[in-house]
């Protein structure tokens, strides 16, 4: 089972090699496959050893009093919920560090292509995340974020969060899931707005031109609980 696991090891290091010549979504696939199989290979390897101080157990000859219950499935995102699903991308965020294995081109493709709300909302949730834990003083992060902006704009992700406001946008849940969801994702959405706003007169500009005055607008008069949170955006964007 070492081995295996410095199997893993390797793969992942090659994926990072790679990581400029892997497209954004199929590279964070990848690296979160391999962070499954890692973690499996781990689990197996302690269940052995704990096995190894335990007396031997009889083994069951007759098929017919084997368990009928599948084997255990190895545990995807499908299976995690919102928070889970967030705090795997926040770690995997390359938020300027060096070895880190989800760009923001993978959270931006989340965000403009994927059909279902709660990898949409979790992408929104790291930048939002990523963006309260810069330090705006800093130069480094300062010209980081000045080029996020940029990317958020011309790659979509602005346009399409205005247009998931506006009740434009089809996802696949569930319909029991899909109101509560929603409204937690229209909250993400603007928080982010207030945050990459604040302070940038020329960015609530652009803000404007992709749509966002109307999508937070159309936003504010279908909700009556989300307006705490409109309200703050419609007077950021009214400022010049």
């Amino acid at each position: 089972m070492d081995s295996v696991l410095e199997g893993i090891k390797e793969i992942q290091s090659i994926l990072d090699d790679a990581k400029e010549s892997i497209e954004g979504g199929l590279h964070l696939r990848l690296c979160t496959a391999t962070l499954a199989a890692y973690e499996r290979a781990e689990a197996v390897k302690a269940a052995e050893e704990g096995q190894s101080d335990e007396e031997d157990v009889e083994l069951v000859s007759d098929e017919e009093e084997e368990s009928d219950e599948e084997p255990e499935r190895e545990r995807t995102e499908d299976d995690m919920d919102l928070n889970e699903l967030s705090d795997l991308w926040e770690g995997n965020f390359d938020f300027g560090r060096p070895r880190a294995v989800l760009p923001l081109e993978g959270l931006i493709e989340t965000i403009t292509m994927d059909t279902e709300m709660k990898r949409v909302c979790a992408a929104v949730r790291v930048l939002n995340r990523a963006l309260h834990g810069s330090k705006p003083d800093d130069p480094e992060d300062a010209e980081r974020i000045l080029q996020w902006k940029e990317e958020l704009v011309e790659q979509g992700a602005i346009k399409e969060c205005a247009q998931i406001l506006a009740g434009n946008r089809q996802f696949v849940e569930e319909d029991d899931d899909e109101s509560c969801m929603y409204g937690i994702l229209a909250s993400e959405i603007l928080e982010l707005f207030l945050r990459l706003g604040k302070g940038d007169a020329l960015f609530r500009t652009k803000l404007r031109r992709n749509g966002v005055l109307e999508g937070a607008t159309a936003y504010h008069r279908s909700t009556y609980v989300g307006r705490g949170r409109t309200e703050p955006v419609l007077r950021m964007l009214q400022q010049r």
